[in-house]
């Protein structure tokens, strides 16, 4: 064998060396009623078609528009059609933030962190529950399960939906739970007659946190989640919604970030990893955010945290966006919103090498426009293919983008 081959060779078997990723912009949104600014993540469904939506844009509540559902379809020759399955209008919903979830039917549900009922919260509405049916045509129908009042019904949805064995619908708002206004934890329940009722499962004091994100469930039926701020040092704590006999519910702090050097302010929501939780805080570490790890260490609510990862603000990008993506490998997937370098974002993977430390590479850094501007969460498919948006960039002439692109949906082939 020469030398040249050992190398090549050597080269395709070092840890964490592989080809430069492949980037596409599977489709450039255009303002108007084609909607921009979508800052959610996207569903597939079982066929691969690709769901989201976005903040802005369709028709109704001038002058940028209530915001769209939409579905992106794969064509051979790699592709994709776009058409937009609802027009929010305001009473109906306004600005959906969150990912959009199916149930078991493959009904399309989300939440609109304004919109609903008119007057409420400084005028705008204090958001809503919805879900899309199919109707018998193709289209897509909407009904409204629950407009939020504000106070302790709680105000401002902007995390998506989870759903239990039976159908029930959890989720979390921004504000609202009583005289604290620092969000809750909600349960919608089908009844007669196609209606649903709310149940607050808990509302947030500040000392047990503030502004909860999006919620997961462990096998034994208990939720799990993150609020941003306050907590016992005021950055922010993991916790979990314990569900108890008859019905009630009891909310645990599992863990209160401290801040630098470990993390700030938890943003994003959480992924398990085995028995363990993984998630990202916005600030703490060296000031640009961290990617963490809490353990149960003995008893019901002692976790303890280790920090896997604090960015630093160059080219590994800053201010991480969670839910971070865990493939069976164990390697995770995330993306940043900027670095440094004035970049508009990064994607990257960090891998656990085998002394147990973690190694972080950029997959992709946003520089040009045209690909797109500040990432949001990602997915992955069964290839390993990773797909997001942007919430800007993209074509920088459309309406309502403030010249700065309505966003785009693109994908990263490994």
């Amino acid at each position: 064998m020469t030398l040249l081959a050992f190398l090549a060779i050597s080269l395709v078997l070092m840890p964490g060396a592989s080809a430069k990723p492949k980037y596409k912009v599977l489709y450039t949104f255009k303002g108007g009623k084609d909607g921009h600014l979508p800052i959610g993540g996207l569903v597939f469904d079982k066929a691969g078609h690709l769901y989201g939506t976005t903040a802005e844009g369709g028709r109704g509540c001038s002058p940028t528009g209530c915001g769209t559902v939409f579905k992106l379809t794969p064509h051979s020759g790699g592709s994709w059609t776009k058409s937009v399955l609802h027009y929010f209008s305001g009473s109906d919903g306004a600005g959906p933030q969150a990912s959009l979830a199916f149930d078991k039917s493959y009904n399309i549900y989300g939440t609109t962190r304004g919109g609903g009922i008119s007057g409420a919260c400084s005028g705008d509405g204090c958001g809503v529950v919805f879900m899309l049916t199919r109707t018998i045509g193709g289209k897509w129908k909407e009904t409204v399960l629950h407009r939020f009042a504000g106070g302790s019904d709680g105000s401002y949805p902007f995390a998506s939906v989870v759903f239990d064995a039976s159908g029930d619908v959890y989720s979390s708002t921004e504000h609202g739970g009583g005289s604290y206004d620092d969000g809750t934890v909600y349960e919608l329940s089908p009844t007669a007659r196609g209606r649903w009722k709310e149940q607050i499962l808990h509302s947030f004091t500040g000392a047990d946190g503030a502004s909860p994100d999006s919620l997961l469930f462990d096998a034994g039926g208990n939720l799990y989640g993150i609020a941003s701020y306050y907590g016992a040092y005021g950055v922010g704590v993991a916790f979990e919604v314990a569900s108890m006999s008859a019905g009630k519910w009891k909310d645990i702090t599992l863990y209160s970030f401290p801040g630098a050097p470990n993390g700030a302010y938890p943003i994003g929501g959480l992924v398990f990893g085995g028995r363990n939780l993984y998630g990202t805080t916005d600030g703490g570490g060296e000031g640009f955010g961290t990617i963490f790890e809490l353990k149960p260490s003995g008893g019901k609510g002692r976790w303890s945290e280790s920090i896997i990862y604090r960015f630093t603000g160059g080219d590994d990008g800053m201010d991480p966006l969670g839910p971070l993506v865990f493939d069976s490998a164990g390697t995770f997937y995330g993306s940043t919103s900027g670095d440094l370098h004035y970049h508009d974002g990064t994607l990257f993977e960090l891998v656990r090498k085998s002394d147990g430390t973690w190694g972080m590479h950029v997959l992709y850094t946003f520089s040009d426009h045209t690909n797109g501007q500040f990432p949001s969460q990602l997915i992955s498919d069964k290839e390993g293919n990773l797909y997001g948006m942007t919430a800007e960039g993209g074509n920088l002439q459309c309406t309502g983008g403030g010249g700065q692109g309505c966003g785009v949906v693109f994908e990263l082939t490994p």
